[in-house]
């Protein structure tokens, strides 16, 4: 008679996929967390989840920082063929994404003007500008940082830019072909 004051029990949440992951992309540790969000006026808990580690970058010898999410997929096993496929192909990857990275400061018109930077106490700590810098000596200060997994396959870069841009990186995006997609100056 009363039913309709009875509590909805709320639905079980699905099991945690593995704590620990190790391939031959490197080890990795699952991190969960559950933010509240708020859909029309109302909380309601998400869980986020994706794995931690260090990837295999140019040879066991060098590591990079990774994240292979897994919120759509709890043992991640698109994600980790993702990274996969971007840690065998790391040296050509990464000579496309320095490429990539060149390219979105270089004046088109004038391929051998120095590239402007704006850092505060790159060489030194006198907190003035450095002198513009000639392409090719740019190049050398590119790394990659981060590589980092997104649940629909997208692989996400963040390039280190050795502090030439004060706080500043540079994203690229590449697309579940391998091809990049798109790029910026972040920070």
């Amino acid at each position: 008679m009363f039913g309709f004051f009875k509590k909805k029990k709320p639905e079980p949440l699905p099991p945690l996929p593995p704590a620990f992951v190790e391939n031959e992309c490197g080890m990795f540790t699952l991190k969960v967390a559950e933010p509240i969000i708020y859909e029309n006026g109302k909380k309601r808990r998400h869980i986020h989840m994706y794995y931690k580690g260090d990837a295999v970058w140019h040879g066991a010898e060098n590591k990079i920082s990774a994240t292979v999410r897994c919120n759509d997929d709890p043992n991640a096993e698109k994600g980790f063929n993702r990274l996969k496929w971007a840690v065998e192909n790391s040296a050509e990857l990464e000579q496309r994404l320095i490429d990539y990275t060149l390219n979105d400061f270089i004046d088109q018109e004038h391929p051998e003007v120095p590239i402007e930077i704006w850092s505060t106490g790159y060489d030194d700590d006198s907190g003035e500008e450095p002198d513009p810098m000639p392409p090719e000596e740019f190049r050398k200060h590119i790394s990659v940082n981060f590589i980092g997994v997104e649940d629909d396959g997208t692989i996400v870069i963040d390039m280190s830019l050795d502090d030439l841009f004060t706080d500043h990186g540079f994203m690229i995006y590449i697309d579940e072909n391998g091809n990049i997609t798109d790029g910026g100056l972040w920070g």
